[in-house]
């Protein structure tokens, strides 16, 4: 547990912890974009998403906007698209939301829990739908892959 009763979080401690977050999420971006990278998927990491975190306010911390990625089908319309929803939440080391939106529209909801310890070096990413939240797999790139070019 990285908070304790009787101790507090520091803002360096937060800086740290959310600086280390921003570099889990980019990571797995940068793979999701290298297993995509010989499709005629795009990738665009233009749009930005600043999450409530709550610990880090406290201590007078902002949470940075991180990029939000979104995959393109050749036609423009959009694949997926992957949103870092918090670093800290109960049971995980963070929580990215997946959606994976067919060509006619409709999509599924996935959730990515790194699961991970604080500062490990990489992260565990976890795979569950929204619709099972107990199915849970690694998540895989080429998972996404596949699940992207089926359509």
């Amino acid at each position: 547990m990285e908070i304790r009763e009787g101790t507090s979080l520091t803002p360096e401690h937060a800086r740290k912890r959310l600086d280390d977050w921003r570099q889990r999420v980019y990571a797995l971006y940068d793979c999701i974009a290298e297993e995509l990278k010989d499709t005629d998927l795009r990738i665009d990491r233009q749009g930005k998403h600043t999450a409530l975190e709550e610990l880090a306010q406290q201590v007078g911390v902002d949470p940075p906007a991180l990029d939000i990625l979104r995959i393109e089908r050749q036609s423009g319309l959009n694949a997926a698209t992957l949103i870092p929803k918090g670093l800290w939440v109960l049971g995980a080391n963070g929580r990215v939301d997946l959606r994976i939106i067919n060509p006619f529209g409709s999509s599924e909801l996935y959730i990515l829990f790194d699961q991970s310890e604080p500062f490990a070096g990489s992260a565990h990413w976890i795979r569950s739908p929204v619709s099972a939240p107990f199915d849970r797999e690694p998540f895989e790139p080429r998972w996404l892959r596949a699940r992207l070019l089926e359509r």
